[in-house]
């Protein structure tokens, strides 16, 4: 039953109301990600990926692609249920470029025969022209190793919900901002090539959620007809993406954030 109520938890945002909301073009999201193991409980990992929207309007580097990010962790196992780790990334865009420094814990467990993991992560964000601000990231994760021939895929959904946290910034003090910022559901399919090679294809729902600022509405002549207001809004993106992670020196588990 707990288990039930930290999914509902997550879920709730986007439950309570309904909201207002538009859609982006499609992003496709192709990703490298090399798993190097450290000693007997260790992982060292280091992600390259690639954001590229199908409409080049949106690609402001280069014309192809809207970000670039650069990954670099490592992952400790501390028992069979519990793992935590650290993880520093750097995000190029048009504007602004972004350095990211997260801690995560990492708790796997099982329920009616699927594999179920539970990660928090906290992470501190220093973008460039504005001040730092946090973020907390819930995720849950469910899924399934079957095996295929002499191979394994591993289908999977999960959700993950993102909060800010402004730490105390007097700018904008009185501006409203959503508990949760920002959403993604995402199905994907992991597919073990070799022992070491993993090919993941996915595809995500990503929600933004933010308020914004309705103007007046004026007649002909100038008549206010309703005056201006906030509401809250959903900027949704559906991501098409492509995993291929490879380890050296041991084999990943459905556990593991590198897996």
């Amino acid at each position: 039953m707990k288990k039930l109520y930290f999914i509902l938890l997550l879920l709730l945002p986007g439950l309570t109301q309904a909201q207002s909301k538009f859609s982006l073009p499609t992003s496709l999201w192709p990703e490298l990600q090399f798993n190097y193991g450290v000693g007997e409980d260790g992982m060292l990992f280091l992600h390259n990926q690639y954001r590229i929207s199908t409409d080049s309007r949106y690609n402001g580097i280069g014309d192809a692609a809207e970000r670039i990010e650069v990954s670099l962790g490592y992952e400790h196992t501390f028992s069979d249920h519990w793992r935590g780790g650290a993880v520093y990334r750097y995000a190029k865009e048009d504007f602004p470029t972004t350095n990211f420094y997260g801690l995560f814990v990492r708790h796997n467990g099982e329920v009616k025969g699927l594999y179920f993991n539970k990660q928090l992560m906290v992470e501190y964000t220093a973008q460039q022209g504005r001040e730092a601000y946090g973020r907390t990231r819930l995720m849950v994760e469910l899924g399934k190793r079957l095996p295929l021939g002499n191979k394994f895929i591993s289908p999977g959904i999960s959700y993950e919900a993102m909060l800010l946290s402004e730490f105390g910034s007097d700018d904008d003090i009185d501006e409203k901002k959503r508990v949760v910022d920002r959403t993604r559901l995402r199905l994907s399919l992991n597919y073990e090539l070799t022992e070491k090679l993993r090919i993941n294809p996915y595809f995500m729902r990503q929600t933004d959620r933010y308020y914004v600022i309705v103007p007046p509405e004026y007649d002909e002549d100038g008549l206010l007809l309703k005056d201006s207001y906030t509401t809250k809004r959903n900027r949704i993106t559906p991501v098409i993406g492509l995993e291929l992670k490879y380890t050296i020196n041991r084999t990943p588990e459905t556990a593991s954030f590198t897996y």
